[in-house]
């Protein structure tokens, strides 16, 4: 479309080089890109997966405007890690969002969304790709608007905005509570399943097994429902244990902190039938 990138903001090392390479200027911090704009004017600033709060002297020094793409369906699921808080819901629809911004956290006027429908099996790291697809069409669809002077900007509905502060963690700290349905246990595994490429910002589903807290690497949903007290141990298998929960009987690996699966038989040698609810 004729774009040229003056700066970009980034911390991160694989696209620092990147853009080395691409001959763009990359710096690290809010203040070095502020210097710039004292000397290099720009007509816009996108904000994409950015960990940076731009303050209102480096947004509102472009000619033309900002925009941030928030990976949730704002006005809900406004702030951090909206991803897995959809999935703690148990959402089945969701979508991303491209806004302008303003002086407030993710509440300025919606300027593109894109439809991200939620499988049974999304994960947080699954969902996160499937929504950085459609943030990626959403900006072609954005800088369309912008250079055919066709955007259209609407705000938000405040009214019914849910913000989720980067502090605030799952209920008992990702720690699975047996009496739960399967269906809520399985929602906690997957919405902090960050996978294997990128530290875990969250937190990590885990199980009281005896006195031990021991992380639960996948959780899988059975049909059958025994009918024994929630927690119970029914079956043990090297790979896994079939557990008692407060709806359907599940299947649940454990892993390490180095993320290797632990032996599961090995596990079970250091607790009872009975597994703790927290």
């Amino acid at each position: 479309m004729g774009h040229f990138i003056g700066a970009a903001l980034c911390g991160d090392a694989i696209f620092a080089d990147w853009a080395a390479r691409a001959n763009i200027l990359c710096v690290a911090t809010v203040e070095e890109i502020s210097t710039f704009l004292n000397t290099e004017p720009v007509d816009w600033i996108f904000s994409v997966a950015n960990p940076f709060l731009l303050p209102p002297d480096v947004f509102g020094r472009v000619r033309r405007g900002a925009f941030n793409y928030h990976d949730g369906p704002l006005p809900r699921y406004a702030g951090t890690h909206a991803t897995s808080w959809a999935l703690l819901a148990q959402e089945s629809e969701y979508a991303i969002t491209w806004h302008r911004i303003d002086d407030g956290v993710n509440a300025g006027e919606l300027v593109v969304r894109r439809q991200v429908l939620i499988a049974p099996t999304d994960t947080a790291l699954s969902l996160n790709l499937r929504c950085h697809e459609a943030a990626v069409e959403g900006f072609r669809e954005l800088l369309t608007g912008l250079a055919k002077g066709k955007l259209t900007a609407r705000p938000q509905a405040l009214v019914d905005r849910s913000y989720f502060p980067r502090h605030r963690r799952p209920d008992a700290a990702g720690c699975l509570r047996w009496d739960r349905s399967a269906q809520e246990l399985s929602a906690m595994t997957r919405a902090l399943g960050f996978g294997p490429y990128h530290p875990n910002p969250l937190c990590l589903p885990k199980a009281l097994v005896g006195d031990e807290v021991v992380t639960v690497r996948r959780l899988e949903v059975l049909s059958r429902r025994s009918g024994f007290p929630a927690g119970s141990l029914l079956e043990i298998h090297s790979s896994h244990w079939r557990v008692a929960t407060g709806t359907q009987d599940v299947e649940v690996c454990f892993g390490s902190s180095d993320g290797q699966l632990l032996d599961a038989r090995a596990l079970a040698s250091i607790t009872v039938a009975y597994l703790s609810v927290v």
